[in-house]
């Protein structure tokens, strides 16, 4: 897969940021409150966290471990 350029990158998050931004309205439309389109804008940023990504895959792994080494005995 080839590199986005930089034109590329901005053109992705300008599209994004519009389509983002009626996902939310519409749900304001539907009746959901500020602070609950909020928590759920800062759940899906959680979700999409590098950092919390790696932690849960190496987590995920030494369980991965332990089960076999569980298994062995």
């Amino acid at each position: 897969m080839d590199l986005l350029s930089s034109e590329d990158k901005k053109e992705l998050f300008e599209d994004a940021y519009q389509d983002i931004s009626a996902i939310l309205a519409g749900l304001r439309d539907k009746g959901l409150s500020d602070m609950e389109i909020f928590d759920f804008g800062k759940s899906l940023i959680n979700h999409f966290d590098p950092v919390k990504m790696e932690n849960l895959k190496k987590d995920s792994d030494y369980q991965d471990a332990l089960f076999r080494e569980a298994n062995d005995l």
